[in-house]
């Protein structure tokens, strides 16, 4: 059995290419780095992930609140923003839109308007996710001396 030398053709339509080392900056993040991603059970993430949907919409949160026994929400709001409907039912489904955009469901008989006066809101929802707890801005203190209102307890 004889070996014949092959040549390597090279035509004059494709050049040679260099060889490069291409760094993979999509790369999926470690087990390590996965494990640090996530939440203690203690934290507020989906509080924070809630109002900063809300935000984005044009909406001040003044208070977030899951119960501690049953998945219920309680979301007092402000609008500033956002062209809000009259009716709380075309309302509510706005309001259902906006979350569901950032990555939020919330099913359509679970979401509801409770009071509403002006540009002020109290919504309730179900939504199964998150820790109990309460998202509050920090109260406003005048001169840092006096508090103008109480804080809740």
């Amino acid at each position: 059995m004889t070996m014949k030398s092959r040549k390597c053709k090279l035509s004059r339509k494709q050049p040679a290419r260099r060889a490069t080392i291409i760094e993979d900056l999509d790369a999926p993040p470690s087990q390590a780095q996965c494990v640090a991603m996530i939440p203690d059970e203690g934290e507020l993430y989906w509080h924070g992930r809630i109002k900063r949907a809300l935000a984005e919409a044009g909406f001040i949160t003044r208070r977030l609140e899951r119960e501690e026994v049953h998945p219920v929400w309680h979301a007092w709001l402000t609008r500033t923003t956002f062209n809000l409907a009259p009716d709380n039912d075309t309302a509510v489904k706005q309001l259902r839109k906006v979350l569901r955009l950032c990555g939020i469901k919330i099913d359509r008989d679970v979401f509801s308007i409770n009071d509403r006066r002006g540009d002020r809101l109290r919504c309730v929802f179900l939504l199964d996710l998150g820790s109990p707890g309460v998202l509050q801005p920090r109260p406003f203190y005048a001169n840092n001396q006096a508090l103008l209102w109480p804080a809740p307890r």
